[in-house]
């Protein structure tokens, strides 16, 4: 019976420590990381809009990585800058509670979005429904 208390102690403790750590990871989201999530967010925002110049005003609040995005001319140049910032979102947000991974299997494309209802960025307002979370 003192083996089994004991046993049951450590799984404990084990779990504590890893619900720890992850706590830990998910609260060293930078000053820079959460302003670029923040204009990520409104990039992101603009594009299921098809507002292109609310995706260049957002680009401001992405700080250098924005610049591709900001001499966008068209809506397709936008969410093809919009796609490569989409890559340091995913590894940003891991573990952030409040970010959500969504992925359209029709364009093969990742976002993060804040809302786990879907919001497609890259099909505009015909498809803004296609897609799920992933994470």
């Amino acid at each position: 019976m003192k083996k089994l208390r004991i046993t049951h102690l450590i799984t404990l403790v084990a779990v504590c420590v890893a619900v720890a750590g992850a706590t830990a990871d998910a609260a060293t989201l930078s000053d820079k990381d959460k302003q670029f999530l923040a204009g990520y967010e409104k990039a992101h925002t603009a594009l299921v809009a098809d507002d292109l110049s609310g995706v260049k005003a957002a680009a401001g609040d992405l700080g250098t990585e924005g610049a591709e995005l900001s001499k966008s001319t068209s809506l397709k140049e936008a969410r093809s800058a919009f796609e490569k910032l989409s890559a340091y979102a995913k590894t940003a947000a891991v573990g952030q509670s409040g970010y959500h991974v969504a992925h359209c299997p029709m364009l093969n494309k990742d976002w993060v979005q804040t809302s786990t209802t879907i919001a497609n960025p890259y099909g505009g307002k015909g498809m803004i429904s296609c897609g799920e979370i992933q994470k």
